[in-house]
């Protein structure tokens, strides 16, 4: 009961005291800015009393391996300077002006506009290295650069076994294309004509309407009735011509008036 009443009070005084102390920050942060923009002044109070809670709660809460928690703490105690110094500037430049001490010179003023600067310049690169340091970012940029030494060993690797490749697949591909361009001359000897590997490119007109090719058509013959008439005859003759045997006839051996009648082959008879 009263460790938690203890911790309450300790929690009530340090916000009361930040209270106190960022409209003392405030104040001064608004000597640095026109009428216009005073409202900008609380965008620089985060870098101060903001800046302590925001810190804190990440140390205790937000931060994860050793990176965020050094970078959590170490801004929790840059903060807590630089509030300590704005409170502690704007009530010397306030006691100044009333007279009760001495006033700030301008080289004082000028020290204290460059810490302020400083200030907010190390909490936004706080963050950034903050946000770079995370446990998760680290093992996926860890896993990238290995698969990237990975990619780079399989390329060299590939150019390696294309080398090698080449160097046996070459001569068989080679002879292929000897062969190839021999038979294609061989194809053309005795025409007279030399092979082509492509065809020779023409020039042809980008406006030029193309219209198809029609093969000639045959003269019709003039007219001719002698040719009719003697179709006409021709015709007549087939068709009432007589046809005569085509069985070869027995040859007639015509008789002399020296050869004897009878039986040539009869011999006279001897008494």
């Amino acid at each position: 009961m009263f460790k938690k009443i203890g911790v309450l009070l300790v929690t009530v005084l340090g916000a009361a005291l930040l209270v106190y102390s960022a409209t003392r920050s405030l104040d001064f942060i608004e000597l640095t800015l026109p009428e216009d923009r005073k409202i900008l002044a609380y965008f620089g109070l985060a870098a101060l009393d903001g800046g302590i809670i925001a810190w804190l709660l990440s140390y205790l809460y937000g931060s994860r391996g050793g990176w965020q928690r050094a970078i959590s703490i170490l801004m929790v105690c840059v903060d807590v300077a630089g509030a300590i110094a704005m409170f502690t500037l704007d009530t010397l430049y306030n006691t100044g002006k009333a007279g009760m001490t001495k006033a700030m010179t301008p080289e004082e003023l000028t020290n204290a506009v460059l810490g302020l600067s400083a200030i907010i310049a190390l909490n936004i690169i706080a963050t950034i290295a903050h946000h770079l340091t995370d446990p998760d970012k680290l093992r996926e940029q860890a896993e990238e650069e290995a698969f990237g030494k990975v990619e780079e060993a399989t390329l060299k690797q590939i150019s390696t076994n294309a080398d090698t490749l080449a160097a046996q697949l070459a001569p068989t591909l080679a002879a292929d294309w000897m062969n190839q361009t021999k038979a294609r001359y061989l194809a053309f000897v005795g025409t007279g004509k030399i092979p082509t590997i492509d065809a020779t490119a023409q020039d042809v007109t980008p406006n030029s309407v193309y219209m198809p090719v029609l093969a000639s058509e045959p003269k019709a013959k003039p007219f001719n009735l002698s040719a009719i008439w003697a179709g006409l005859v021709n015709d007549w003759r087939v068709n009432n011509r007589n046809f005569q045997s085509v069985i070869p006839g027995v040859p007639t051996v015509k008789k002399s008036e020296d050869e004897p009648t009878g039986n040539p082959t009869s011999a006279p008879k001897s008494e």
